[in-house]
């Protein structure tokens, strides 16, 4: 039981400290965190069945932040087209954490609701204080009720996996 609590610690950690990184410094090195927390994950923790899951995520976060780029809701600052490669960091690593240290969300929707929007949109608001985005008064309130829909989604879109397949996507 050590050990699991260690591996949530770790990826918790991990992905505050990249998230910290990404956003504060908005460099495109900055993505080697992120890679880096990727590769540590899957050597510990990852499993296909996960990548399966999380995959879809990261592709949906990043085309969606590019429709808010490209709507001009929310303008993304720093290196890399047609998003910034700091925001590409967050979405590799972002994902990896609903079954992980985000895990206690699983099944308590009206959590999942609150959360996406405090947490998920809030940090769109901090990045933006500092200094790594630009959101329109429109951006302010739709970003955090969009993620009031999607972190449930993404719990929606994991728990199918688990129903289809009879391996898990969670790591034991």
């Amino acid at each position: 039981m050590k050990a699991k609590a260690a591996k949530v610690f770790f990826n918790y950690a991990g992905f505050q400290i990249g998230w910290f990184l990404l956003v504060l410094t908005q460099s495109a090195w900055a993505i080697f965190w992120a890679l880096g927390f990727a590769v540590v994950h899957a050597l510990l923790e990852g499993n296909r069945r996960e990548w399966q899951a999380t995959l879809p995520i990261m592709v949906f976060g990043l085309l969606t932040d590019l429709l808010w780029h490209l709507s001009q809701a929310v303008q993304f600052h720093g290196t890399g087209q047609p998003v910034p490669l700091w925001l590409v960091g967050l979405w590799l690593m972002f994902p990896l954490t609903l079954n992980h240290s985000l895990a206690w969300l699983k099944g308590r929707l009206s959590l999942q609701v609150i959360l996406g929007v405090f947490g998920g949109g809030g940090s769109y608001v901090a990045g933006a204080q500092f200094g790594a985005a630009t959101l329109t008064p429109f951006g302010l309130i739709a970003v955090p009720l969009a993620w009031g829909l999607w972190l449930p989604l993404f719990y929606w879109w994991i728990d199918r996996l688990n129903h289809s397949h009879p391996t898990q996507v969670t790591a034991s």
